[in-house]
């Protein structure tokens, strides 16, 4: 029998649920076959995780709002292919967001890790549903109960746009669009060593892969007509 009266159980791997909000927008066109690449190894990755891995993905734009698969088995997931991951239309981040957190809330188990990754190369444009508050609000409370949050973005100020929706500067990661297939593959590392920290430990994505920290963004042009 195993004696476990250390205490130590940092490196035991818990129960991890991990949702991605992934850009299906037409800016993504241009690194459609990265992405794609990207998500596959990340998917792979995901399969050689413990079997109490779940997965929820999440392909949006201006078009649709399609959770395509909800507390998943990775088995269970397919690839993405050029059939399945076709970018198109303006960025609707808000509902992309409100929408897959809505059905999140009854379907993650309490006693798991809690993982959402939102990765765009895009600011909000397009929502009908959702609005910046209710998005803030919403993943205040996600936190409340657990959730972390990380935000991925390309081609604008992510700081800013992370800060905008309540995520902490140092889980708010800038990437080039053309090298998202190796921020999937960093991503993989990050989850893999954030299902063995300790529960209510955070540690930030490592140092070189976030966005810089900025003064407090100015007030007035420039910020406003995107981040409210």
């Amino acid at each position: 029998m195993h004696d476990n009266r250390s205490g130590n159980t940092d490196s035991v791997p818990q129960p991890l649920y991990v949702t991605l909000i992934l850009d299906e927008t037409g800016s993504m066109q241009s690194c459609k076959g990265a992405a794609i690449a990207g998500f596959n190894q990340y998917l792979a990755k995901l399969r050689q995780e413990p079997a109490n891995t779940r997965v929820t993905l999440t392909l949006f734009n201006s078009g649709k709002t399609e959770i395509r698969y909800q507390g998943a088995d990775p088995s269970a997931v397919s690839d993405l292919d050029v059939e399945t991951y076709r970018p198109c239309d303006t960025t609707p981040l808000y509902d992309a967001i409100g929408r897959t957190l809505t059905a999140e809330r009854p379907a993650a188990p309490a006693e798991t890790k809690k993982l959402c990754v939102i990765l765009t190369d895009g600011l909000e444009n397009a929502s009908k549903e959702y609005r910046h508050k209710q998005v803030f609000d919403m993943i205040k409370d996600f936190e409340q109960q657990g959730w972390t949050f990380l935000y991925l973005g390309a081609d604008h100020d992510v700081w800013v746009a992370g800060e905008s929706l309540g995520i902490a500067g140092d889980n708010t990661v800038s990437f080039c669009r053309r090298q998202v297939d190796g921020t999937f593959n960093r991503l993989s590392e990050r989850i893999a060593a954030f299902r063995r920290e300790p529960a209510g430990k955070k540690e930030p994505l490592p140092a070189e892969e976030q966005a810089p920290p900025v003064p407090n963004p100015p007030q007035g042009d420039g910020t406003s007509s995107t981040l409210s």
